[in-house]
């Protein structure tokens, strides 16, 4: 088992409403999580709801070999709290690729 999955199973997900709306299921994005090929930590944009905190950007293929990318933020609580899945798009195709299998 690897570190990554270890440190997933230590943290509690949730999932905001957000994170249904690409119909990306919870066990595809938790796979992602689990196993991401990438990992990074983005501003949010201006104006957001919760505009103080880190988005967690996590790229990888869930368990069908889809490429996707999984958005979160990490709560006071130590949480992880998922607010967006899709497929993986063109804005962070280039990183993705970039780093081997």
């Amino acid at each position: 088992m690897s570190d990554k999955s270890d440190k997933l199973r230590a943290l509690k997900v949730r999932y905001a409403r957000s994170a249904g709306k690409h119909r990306i299921s919870k066990d595809s994005s938790q796979h992602v999580i689990a196993h991401y090929r990438v990992r990074l930590e983005e501003p949010p944009p201006p104006g957001s709801p919760a505009s103080r905190s880190i988005r967690i950007v996590y790229l990888g293929e869930d368990a069908h070999g889809r490429a996707l990318e999984v958005m979160a933020v990490e709560r006071d609580s130590g949480e992880l709290l998922v607010i967006h899945a899709m497929l993986l798009r063109e804005k962070y195709r280039k990183r993705y690729d970039e780093v081997p299998r």
